[in-house]
């Protein structure tokens, strides 16, 4: 699964987060590898991947089986 977040947009990093949820919880994605695209890392204000990493929980999301 290839997961898209757009770097610069903050305010819908949690609406981003409960739509990964959603998706990860779908038994056709259940044992899907995940990989985090961050899209417009150009621009000045976008979020790192430490702060990506965060905002997404991604840390909770390991071995999630």
């Amino acid at each position: 699964l290839i997961f898209v977040v757009d770097s610069n947009d903050r305010e819908r990093c949690g609406e981003a987060r409960e739509e990964l949820v959603r998706m990860l919880a779908e038994d056709e994605l259940r044992d899907a590898v995940l990989l985090v695209f961050a899209n417009k890392q150009d621009l000045p204000n976008a979020m790192n991947a430490a702060e990506i990493t965060d905002k997404l929980g991604l840390h909770s999301l390991r071995n999630r089986n």
